[in-house]
């Protein structure tokens, strides 16, 4: 019933301006900070891109706030919020929240497949601040938060949210994660699931958490794994992908 209740809230983006961004790839080649952080990500290309159109447009769209990862692996993604929170006028920080040591143990949420990852994919501090300073974000900016979900965020910092990136693949994790800091989301601001998509553990977590929610709520696809959507503004309950 949960899945079915998302299906029906489900729409596509346009393809077209990212068929454009891949002709620009094919003849141009990367640019920053997709040619620091490509080797170091999971994500697809049109992953990380979107990335950075939904941190730029919370520019465009005036909606203040900090970029919160939880599931970093080596940084590549995180280099992208990076990039773009110096670039703000915002002035705001990105808090970055993983164990690096890999996968964490799986629930009976989760399927087969996933408990044979449990351990791998460990990912680096190191390779996530080396990307950092490649691309010149000061160290003031950001913070590395290491440790399981469930030990650190309890004494995670309150503060305003104007993106959401969620890439920790199971169902406790990503059921953490929103339980923690969707409340402080501000009106406006996006919550981007990498993996809503691919590990039934995260989309029952996103499925469960959303149909507790008292306003609208529309998943928007971004490619076959990755999900986004947008927490309504003030006074507003129809917001256009």
């Amino acid at each position: 019933m949960l899945r079915q209740s998302a299906k029906s809230k489900l729409q596509k983006i346009s393809p077209q301006p990212l068929l454009e961004l891949a002709y620009d790839l094919r003849y141009f080649g990367l640019p920053e900070p997709f040619r620091t952080v490509r080797p170091h990500s999971l994500l697809s290309y049109i992953n990380l891109f979107f990335l950075q159109e939904l941190a730029q447009r919370l520019e465009r769209e005036e909606i203040p706030g900090d970029f919160v990862e939880c599931g970093v692996y080596r940084g590549g993604s995180a280099g992208v919020l990076g990039y773009e929170a110096k670039r703000s006028k915002f002035s705001r920080r990105l808090w970055l929240y993983d164990s690096f040591a890999g996968m964490p143990e799986t629930v009976e949420k989760d399927d087969d497949s996933s408990r044979s990852l449990t351990g791998s994919y460990v990912g680096s501090e190191q390779q996530t601040r080396r990307i950092m300073h490649r691309l010149k974000v000061p160290e003031e900016q950001y913070t590395i938060v290491v440790g399981l979900f469930e030990d650190t965020f309890p004494a995670a910092e309150r503060v305003e949210i104007a993106l959401l990136h969620i890439d920790c693949d199971f169902y406790n994790p990503v059921k953490l994660s929103l339980e923690k800091f969707y409340e402080f989301v501000q009106p406006g601001g996006y919550v981007l699931l990498n993996d809503y998509g691919y590990f039934q553990g995260s989309r029952l977590a996103t499925d469960e958490f959303i149909s507790q929610l008292n306003h609208p709520v529309h998943l928007v696809q971004i490619d076959k794994e990755a999900y986004y959507f947008q927490k309504p503004k003030l006074n507003s309950e129809n917001i256009t992908p």
